[in-house]
């Protein structure tokens, strides 16, 4: 397996695609940076702390991997290379786990370009300093990267078992879509308040006299409870994306297990991958 991921690595760094996926994550940090500035400079008096910008990038970058793994992966299968692997001697676990390790460390790789741009721009006065320890910056960094590992098995998976480039590309990022919706929408659910807010509003009669309304408190229809809110939590805490929305405003991402789950996550898909993938004809 050494020389199947030596030779991977090689083809990883001298990949069109991988560069690509680092440039499009600096230049999102670029965008968020000049977001930032056009603020500052526009509201005078402007200060905010530039700690949540660092992880902004983790909430999209699944759409960029895809799009990579879409096609780094896809070009083994176009080129008959993974055929050629299986034919010399490597064995269809080794192929998929060299490529999970290759496409774990360009992930990474391009997480932490959209970081640096923020950090660099942030050391240069750019915009705003980090109030956060360090040893909680570096906690969340580390949650972020175990998160990051878990969306990329799920998505070469899809990748792994698709040999066609484009399919596998759209399919990726459809479910790295699915996945922002997903976190999106179990978030919105649990931050819903068990009762209304009180309000008040006029209307006009119909002989021109007003009247105002008054609107008391209600209980939610759709809080959730009991077991359906505890499921709603744990996959909350476990899927990736999910993760890293509620990361930065949790007090210790630790304590709830996040780097725990997201490599469960990442065992059970791999496991998952391999099966099927070894039953998968390589034509």
């Amino acid at each position: 397996m050494s020389k199947l991921l030596r030779a991977d690595f090689v083809r990883l760094f001298k990949s069109g695609i991988f560069w690509f996926g680092v440039a499009a994550m600096a230049g999102l940090a670029g965008f968020v940076v000049f977001t930032r500035w056009s603020d500052m400079q526009a509201i005078p008096g402007y200060s905010r702390p530039s700690d949540s910008l660092l992880f902004n990038g983790g909430m999209y970058i699944g759409i960029v991997i895809a799009v990579f793994m879409g096609i780094f992966v896809g070009q083994d299968y176009s080129g008959g290379t993974i055929r050629n692997k299986h034919i010399i001697g490597h064995s269809r676990m080794a192929m998929y786990l060299s490529n999970l390790i290759i496409c774990f460390t360009a992930s990474i790789m391009i997480y932490f370009a959209f970081v640096a741009v923020i950090t660099g721009s942030s050391a240069l006065g750019i915009i705003g300093g980090f109030e956060m320890p360090l040893g909680k910056m570096a906690e969340l960094h580390l949650t972020t990267v175990f998160a990051i590992m878990s969306i990329s098995s799920i998505l070469l998976l899809i990748s792994m078992l698709i040999p066609n480039k484009a399919t596998g590309v759209v399919t990726g990022m459809i479910l790295a879509i699915f996945l922002i919706g997903i976190a999106n929408t179990i978030d919105y659910r649990l931050t819903a308040k068990e009762y209304t807010q009180p309000y008040s509003f006029t209307v006009t009669n119909a002989d021109g006299t007003q009247q105002e309304i008054e609107q008391p408190s209600m209980k939610n229809p759709k809080y959730l409870t009991g077991a359906k809110r505890e499921v709603f939590q744990f996959f909350h805490d476990t899927l990736p994306v999910d993760q890293i929305m509620q990361e930065f405003y949790e007090e210790n991402a630790f304590e709830k297990n996040y780097p725990l789950r997201s490599l469960c996550v990442v065992a059970i898909v791999t496991g998952t991958g391999i099966f099927l993938f070894r039953r998968k004809d390589l034509k």
